[in-house]
């Protein structure tokens, strides 16, 4: 199940603070590591957004403790049958969290510029890219998609992301795209079926 929120940018500076003082201390820490309010912002309500999903779908009332596999997923030490994948950009923040393994990506609409667009997708993408009547959204419907497909595989972002949505890949995932154009943001959720 999906926990986002869309609405962080009416959280005041003052609201943010508390919020993040009220986290555990690694994660506190982990907010802080950002430079600006509005990455530490993201940061808290996407672990808040966490412990909600946890509460509702899992009745899991305690706070969680991280453990990370080699490629630096997270995992809930305590509960290895929780499966979770927590995003954010600056006009939303989330987690998805499942039963089985997931994962999910929320991207502000970012402009596809020629380069970064050869770099990251294969021939077929770039076509449906460049001909899409607005290539901006067509991009980040694809890195969402690549994004939360790795997130769910637990590898990060690897070298070549040309095949990472091969039909071979997407072979028993469940991938779902929704666009919220109002709010200018994108998100994919990916959950193995």
């Amino acid at each position: 199940m999906l926990f986002l929120n869309d609405h962080i940018a009416d959280l005041s500076d003052e609201q943010t603070e508390r919020l993040i003082q009220s986290l555990p201390q690694w994660r506190r820490e982990e907010a802080l590591r950002y430079k600006h309010q509005q990455g530490r912002r993201e940061c808290a309500v996407g672990y808040v957004e966490l412990l909600r999903g946890l509460r509702e779908c899992f009745g899991i009332k305690e706070t969680p403790c991280f453990a990370y596999n080699e490629h630096g997923k997270p995992f809930i030490k305590e509960h290895p049958e929780v499966h979770f994948s927590i995003s954010h950009c600056r006009v939303a923040a989330g987690c998805l969290v499942s039963n089985k393994p997931c994962g999910f990506d929320v991207e502000y609409i970012r402009k596809a510029k020629p380069d970064l667009v050869r770099h990251t997708m294969n021939p077929e993408e770039q076509e449906t890219i460049f001909s899409a009547p607005f290539p901006d959204i067509a991009f980040t419907r694809l890195w969402t998609q690549k994004e939360a497909l790795l997130k769910l595989k637990g590898t990060g972002l690897i070298d070549n992301l040309h095949d990472v949505l091969s039909e071979e890949a997407l072979q028993y995932i469940s991938l779902r795209t929704t666009e919220n154009l109002y709010l200018g943001y994108i998100f994919t959720t990916a959950i193995q079926l």
